[in-house]
């Protein structure tokens, strides 16, 4: 099968994605300091992972460009070298990271970002605590599922299209001030709490016609200059939190996508890339001496006169945070990955790829178990099984489902088997010959496919 064409971008997170939208607040911009350690306004000394992947990716774009005007590989390299206008004109004027909400290549938007220093994934609004610090955060942080509201909006707003939807990547990284900004330490609560928010965000995405994700994990919080100089109780349960977590995101995660087969769902695993180079630091340029050593707080900070910030060898920014360079190999990571993944393609070039999806008919009665099991057994709602649900076919599910409304119907509907119309919405092979079974059975004349 061929890699699924990515021709758009929407980014969620913290502090570690933060493109420079919390420097736009006030409050923020005061109690981060960004002003006086961020010479480009992030929570690092230059630009985040997300700026390196944008720029990355739109530099392939301008290099299959050139190459259809007839340009060889190394006449491009050469020409960039010598400063040739021709090629660096349209380079500098293709794109720009000035904008914290977006990034848009030759006018198209092909980056939306919804980041924001200090975002939580769970809601902590009005939870009180003891500590008046604390409690105040959780007042004013942004969180994972405002973010979301916001970018639903923008959807309805802009009238995105499904097609557009199913060429966006969602890269999704949250979950660090859950445990160690919000609250007084981590704790396995508060990580079921994060994960939990996480993986609904993603679900309700799923359900508005999103189709491929990447979830980053967290780094081990305990590698970091903070927990390194408490040491002890908290930097072994900042450890064994932070590896907690990521084994319960790996789990859920692999449980959403056995519930939505026809959806990419991967998790990036940042904390075994950052455990490489925190490991082996001369490897990647870093100075061994300097790794527990926050820079802001070191005798080589300096913001110079040009706005840059070099840490000229410093793993971290400050005692949480990592350096512009971390991030740099962070997004190489990522590209190195996902490149191979997915076929990443201009939004200025119209695609449409209705790609049919192969999915065997047992991972869909899988998927429609899970999804039917997991709201049969939600309390709160209080509902009834309409169907043999462990045994059904899928001309079974289809012929209750499309006959009326009820709870089998709620669930091929969420699962985007169907629309509201009642409408095949997915082009799964097994799904059109049972639906057509199901529907023929019925006495239907008309079967309404995918198109």
């Amino acid at each position: 099968m061929k890699p699924k064409t990515i021709t758009r971008i929407i980014t969620q997170g913290d502090s570690l994605t933060d493109r420079g939208t919390a420097n736009r607040s006030l409050i923020l911009r005061y109690l981060s300091d960004l002003h006086n350690k961020s010479p480009k306004g992030r929570f690092t000394n230059g630009y985040v992972w997300s700026d390196h992947i944008s720029a990355r990716f739109i530099s392939d774009f301008l290099i299959s460009h050139f190459k259809r005007q007839g340009l060889k590989s190394t006449e491009i390299s050469d020409a960039i070298l010598n400063g040739d206008a021709k090629i660096e004109n349209p380079i500098h004027q293709s794109y720009t990271l000035d904008n914290d909400l977006y990034i848009k290549y030759k006018g198209h938007e092909f980056v939306r970002t919804y980041d924001e220093g200090g975002l939580t994934a769970h809601d902590y609004s009005w939870a009180l605590s003891y500590n008046p610090a604390r409690f105040f955060s959780r007042l004013i942080l942004s969180t994972l599922e405002s973010k979301r509201e916001k970018l639903l909006a923008y959807d309805r707003e802009q009238n995105i299209s499904p097609a557009h939807k199913d060429q966006t990547l969602i890269i999704e990284w949250s979950g660090a001030n859950d445990l160690i900004t919000v609250n007084a330490r981590p704790s396995h609560e508060e990580v079921d709490r994060a994960i939990k928010a996480r993986i609904k965000n993603a679900e309700t995405l799923i359900k508005n016609g999103y189709r491929h994700f990447v979830l980053f994990n967290l780094p081990d919080l305990s590698l970091s200059p903070r927990y390194q100089a408490l040491g002890g109780f908290e930097l072994d349960n900042a450890h064994e939190c932070s590896v907690y977590f990521n084994d319960q995101l790996a789990k859920a995660s692999h449980e959403l996508a056995e519930m939505y087969p026809h959806c990419s769902i991967t998790v990036f695993d940042t904390a075994k890339h950052f455990k490489e180079i925190y490991d082996n630091p001369e490897k990647y340029h870093f100075e061994k001496k300097k790794r527990d050593v926050p820079y802001t707080t070191s005798p080589y900070f300096k913001i110079r006169e040009d706005n840059t910030s070099p840490t000229d060898g410093s793993i971290f920014w400050d005692d949480i945070h990592p350096s512009a360079d971390i991030h740099a190999l962070l997004a190489e990571f990522f590209y190195e990955k996902f490149a191979r993944k997915y076929h990443f393609s201009a939004p200025d070039i119209d695609i449409f790829n209705n790609q049919e999806i192969d999915i065997s008919t047992e991972k869909l009665q899988n998927a429609f178990i899970k999804k039917y099991s997991s709201l049969l057994n939600n309390k709160a709602l209080n509902l009834q099984p309409d169907i043999h649900f462990e045994e059904a076919t899928l001309e079974d599910i289809f012929r209750k489902g499309l006959r009326e409304e009820c709870l089998t119907r709620q669930v091929i509907t969420e699962l985007q088997w169907i629309d509201k119309q009642g409408r095949l919405n997915l082009n799964i092979p097994a799904l059109k010959i049972a639906m057509e079974h199901a529907m023929i059975a019925e006495g239907e004349k008309e079967v309404a496919f995918f198109n």
